[in-house]
């Protein structure tokens, strides 16, 4: 009986050390808990108001809306309802929720022909819309072995509206999902360090995204930190500039890996360890340097970190 209880134990011991570890590191992905608006002006980081689009529930919302470089804000505009869909609208963007199939659908809209009266300058600043969470759960990097990224996406239009004068260095319209990748260890004398890891989705100038790594700059209120964003090739095949459905079903660690690599190449973090990173932050959505009325569907969202 000693012999069969021990067996037991074991057996059980054995299938708890099998089973997969997982941290979400986005939480709320359906956006029951609402928004915190942000304002226009990045230098005031500060909610503003909330939004709701499906109901208060007492909650703190985990979710930011940024509104960075617009000259319009959604801080007075009222929800549309309509056939379930939940609309914040403005003369200079729409943001849209529409629960469906145990997911949200999200869809994100950018008017610039009423942001620019005229074709933007060098260093000027431009219209963001941004879905944005700090990251609560403080693991380390060194303590993933796998970190999956899911997301499914739809550009729905994109139009030139600045016609030849479209300058490629200057104008764009484009979609990425940042990673603010953070020295976190309170201890490291290059504690809240950071760089900027970058998962493009869309670029009006480029059917084939490559990889880009510099440092942060073109407008007075850039990080100046190390960002890299890595090429399209290595997330997804095929470009939502067919206006089709890219789904992305990816383990990003090597790649993130890589890019905390090049970032110490190149000077930056040289005081951090990979023992000392972890994600402080994330944002997706529209950044639309150029004369562009733009708009682009995503749903399933999530980061998930496989655990050693």
């Amino acid at each position: 009986m000693l012999s069969y209880s021990f067996c037991m134990a074991f057996s059980q011991q054995h299938k708890h050390n099998l089973k997969v570890q997982k941290l979400e590191v986005i939480t709320d992905k359906n956006f029951t808990n609402g928004i915190h608006l942000l304002g226009t002006n990045s230098a005031n980081a500060s909610p503003i108001s909330q939004l709701y689009p499906f109901g208060k529930t007492g909650a703190e919302p985990s979710w930011t809306l940024a509104q960075w470089g617009s000259n319009f804000n959604l801080i007075d505009v009222k929800p549309k309802v309509v056939s379930g869909k939940t609309s914040y609208e403005n003369l200079g963007k729409r943001i849209s929720f529409e629960a469906k199939d145990k997911t949200v659908l999200v869809s994100m809209e950018i008017n610039g022909s009423n942001e620019y009266p005229s074709p933007r300058k060098d260093n000027q600043d431009w219209p963001h819309l941004l879905l944005a969470q700090e990251v609560k759960s403080k693991v380390r990097l060194n303590e993933i072995q796998n970190l999956l990224y899911n997301i499914d996406a739809l550009l729905m239009y994109d139009e030139n509206k600045m016609g030849s004068t479209l300058n490629p260095k200057l104008h764009t319209s484009q979609v990425s999902f940042y990673l603010a990748v953070q020295n976190i260890n309170e201890k490291s004398a290059s504690y809240g360090d950071f760089f900027w890891f970058g998962l493009p989705l869309y670029d009006y100038r480029y059917r084939d995204i490559k990889e880009y790594a510099e440092q942060d700059l073109g407008k007075a209120d850039a990080t100046k930190k190390f960002i890299l964003n890595v090429a399209a090739k290595d997330l997804f095949t095929g470009s939502l500039q067919d206006k089709q459905w890219v789904i992305i079903k990816k383990d990003i660690y090597p790649l993130l890996l890589d890019a905390f690599k090049k970032a110490q190449e190149r000077g930056f973090l040289k005081g951090t360890q990979l023992s000392d990173l972890g994600i402080g932050s994330m944002n997706f959505g529209w950044e639309v340097p150029g004369t562009f009325d733009c708009g682009i569907q995503f749903k399933n969202l999530s980061l998930t970190a496989i655990l050693k």
